[in-house]
């Protein structure tokens, strides 16, 4: 008998704690009250998420491994004016109009363009 209703508590506790992320508020923006709070209004809704800034990139400075990702090389070097990159290195798109040749092993920066 004690067994049982040590089970039975441990069954309503293991519900009650699976159940409890659905009791929670959802987030600002989700409750119909417009961007979130880091964006500054409805004017910014595209505003960049808190922490992130524009940085400018000058030769030398080296990009972390997450900005030197294949999604941000840059193949058709004619359709955005630039000149073929040699051995070892890789056109980065940073913005629309920020592309930075990288040397793909270490990430260091050989030359930064804004078009």
């Amino acid at each position: 008998m004690k067994a049982a209703h040590l089970i039975g508590i441990a069954a309503l506790t293991v519900a009650a704690l699976a159940a409890a992320p659905a009791w929670a508020d959802p987030p600002h923006h989700a409750r119909g009250n417009g961007p979130p709070p880091h964006a500054g209004g409805p004017d910014k809704r595209h505003a960049p998420p808190p922490g992130w800034q524009k940085k400018a990139w000058h030769r030398g400075d080296r990009l972390s491994w997450s900005e030197v990702d294949r999604r941000y090389w840059v193949d058709d070097y004619s359709r955005y004016d630039l000149r073929e990159p040699g051995r070892g290195h890789r056109w980065v798109r940073q913005s629309d109009t920020e592309y930075l040749l990288v040397e793909i092993a270490t990430g260091v920066i050989i030359d930064a363009l804004r078009r």
